[in-house]
């Protein structure tokens, strides 16, 4: 469970943010890399007069010039199914519920939207659900999309998927027993125990599964040739590794045809390069926050807008809980206490985010402690706490345990997280007051999982490193329990910072059988506690800042924790595009990007070969890939 979990999430997130520069990604931006960058485009618009993909659009049979969108992915997701993403574009969430669909939307909310759901009845003890579904869903290829899709994904993700993102809802937490089909478009879905929140997860989150693709597969992680068959807005129409991604609209959408004809997603992994290609209309949107010293830049643009939302993402320094002397909750306290996170969020991320509190839940979050536990800065209580623990300044002024070891610690970060990169270093100016010492060490996003991959017995031996949740984690009611209970056989129990409590263990345990407004007190409790022993430093949470080209497409939808790239931004009613919008976005193929994916992922040479995947026109229907 362990390893599989670590490597696809890579302790919870890939941002996929490439560093701008080690220290100041402001310096690099636009700067010394635009003369390189623009060649590289013109060297891609000439590239792109050869490129076959330019007649494209003539193949769709002429008539209308389709609506297309340009998207600068951040890194390439593999095959877009929930068991063979590789999160290398920090949301594949957003991107897969493209193609597929849930029960509901979204599990942001407490009380989510009935999706491919009609409705959901619980039993009165909660722990059998009875869903209808709504009547004449198709899948991708025609076939119809009924009851047993649904036993059938709940069943596969129970007893055939290995351990990951999706499937711990359903095998973990809550623990999903069997299904039973009662007609068409009604199941009854049973849970070894209360599931009080299924309408939250596994209801707004696992995405439906066709039966007739998947029942044969019994590897799911091998599944990466075919483009994927769902039910969603979005048909996947053609896959180039690590070059693109091209969408298409299903017509026949339930919720009515999308606004966007085509989506195409061009690999884009240096965010120098994506933004650029934001400013001079090479792409639409770039699936990145803007980063701060350039949010300004763009704001003032005429043809670029920029817009807020609220992304749950948070950064945080974790804490080796179990390694002395940061087994020490005095310690771990006195380091927070010594911190200025407004500090951090100011100089950091020039204000576009909120400081950390200290219960960790994204303040936002429904299940958050009302008003939070604010972190408190006060470098003099932090003095007089080491004092009072023993630990003495030596004659250099760093302090030592009361077994004399150095408070000097180690804080592994990733050297694609300028971000947390600087933040570390600011933290480190701050704590050396108190007498403490933190020493950043810059690793590559390999390295970095290496060093830190738990195993069944907690984290291996390092002290102290910077990492993230996403918006999942923060608005998932079982997340508490999942990431910070003790090892047990529910859950992840306290891997990212072996940290164990056991009052923290009873509130998690108590609140998983509760209903949501039952439940939130006892969170509440849960949340103190963990405050209260300070296992990880939550540094900020970030504001979601995106940008992108009205003039290509203006209906895009601030989705409350999710940002922008979701589905509702390309169907009404949620989206409400102006007329004048999708007639700037540059004809289907015509512009050089699929030529810039090209040159940037080979550093500048052209790729010799490559792999097209593309969905089978005729045979493939037979197969069920049309």
């Amino acid at each position: 469970m362990f390893g599989t979990y670590m490597t696809h999430a890579c302790t919870v997130r890939f941002r996929g943010t490439e560093s701008l520069s080690r220290n100041h990604p402001e310096e690099n931006f636009m700067g010394r890399r635009t003369a390189g960058a623009l060649a590289a485009f013109v060297a891609a618009a000439l590239l792109a007069i050869a490129t076959p993909h330019a007649a494209a659009q003539d193949d769709e049979g002429g008539g209308d010039e389709p609506t297309t969108v340009r998207v600068a992915l951040s890194g390439y997701e593999n095959n877009l199914t929930p068991f063979t993403v590789t999160f290398a574009s920090g949301r594949p969430d957003d991107l897969l519920m493209l193609v597929y669909d849930s029960l509901f939307w979204s599990q942001v909310s407490e009380d989510p939207e009935p999706w491919l759901a009609e409705s959901a009845t619980p039993s009165n003890d909660f722990r059998t659900w009875t869903v209808t579904l709504r009547p004449d869903l198709t899948w991708h290829d025609g076939q119809p999309l009924t009851a047993e899709d649904v036993k059938f994904t709940f069943d596969y993700f129970n007893e055939v998927a290995g351990p990951g993102r999706w499937t711990h809802h359903v095998s973990d937490e809550p623990p999903y027993r069997g299904g039973e089909v009662i007609d068409d478009r009604t199941v009854r879905l049973d849970f070894a125990r209360p599931a009080p929140t299924f309408t939250i997860l596994p209801g707004a989150d696992l995405p439906i599964l066709p039966q007739h693709i998947w029942q044969g597969i019994d590897d799911p992680e091998t599944a990466t040739g075919e483009p994927p068959v769902g039910s969603g807005p979005y048909k996947v129409t053609e896959i180039v590794p690590d070059q693109r991604y091209r969408f298409e609209a299903n017509e026949d959408y339930f919720k009515g045809e999308p606004l966007v004809d085509v989506i195409e997603m061009p690999i884009v992994t240096d965010p120098n390069a994506a933004f650029q290609a934001l400013q001079t209309g090479q792409v639409d949107y770039v699936d990145r926050d803007v980063p701060p010293a350039v949010v300004d830049r763009f704001e003032s643009a005429d043809d670029i807008e920029v817009v807020r939302g609220t992304d749950f993402d948070s950064t945080e320094l974790r804490f080796h809980t179990r390694q002395p002397p940061l087994d020490d909750p005095r310690l771990r306290k006195a380091i927070g206490l010594a911190i200025d996170y407004d500090a951090l969020v100011e100089q950091v991320l020039q204000g576009d985010g909120q400081p950390g509190n200290d219960n960790w839940v994204h303040p936002r979050s429904p299940w958050a402690l009302p008003g939070g536990d604010e972190h408190e800065f006060d470098p003099q209580r932090a003095e007089r706490l080491l004092g009072e623990a023993g630990y003495r300044r030596g004659p250099d002024g760093l302090r030592v345990s009361p077994d004399g070891a150095p408070l000097d610690f180690e804080v592994l970060v990733s050297s694609f997280e300028p971000e947390s990169l600087r933040a570390v270093q600011l933290a480190a100016r701050q704590v050396q007051d108190i007498g403490v010492r933190l020493r950043p060490e810059a690793l590559d996003p390999a390295t970095l999982r290496q060093r830190t991959r738990p195993g069944p017995g907690g984290p291996p031996a390092y002290d102290a490193q910077m990492s993230g949740f996403d918006w999942h984690a923060h608005t998932d009611p079982d997340s508490l329990y999942f990431f910070f209970h003790s090892p047990g056989q529910r859950g992840i129990g306290a891997i990212f910072t072996g940290w164990s409590n056991d009052r923290f263990d009873q509130l998690v345990e108590r609140a998983a059988g509760l209903p949501a407004q039952a439940r939130k007190p006892v969170l509440h409790e849960a949340q103190r506690v963990l405050a209260e022993e300070v296992p990880l430093l939550t540094f900020w949470y970030r504001d979601g800042v995106n940008a992108y080209r009205p003039a290509a497409y203006d209906g895009w939808v601030t989705d409350f924790g999710h940002g922008i790239l979701t589905k509702r931004s390309f169907l009404r009613p949620y989206a409400e595009p102006t007329a004048a919008s999708g007639r700037g976005g540059g004809d289907d193929g015509g512009v050089p990007w699929v030529a810039l994916v090209t040159v940037l992922a080979a550093g500048g040479v052209a790729v010799a070969a490559v792999v097209v995947v593309r969905r089978r026109r005729q045979a493939g229907a037979e197969q069920g890939f049309e």
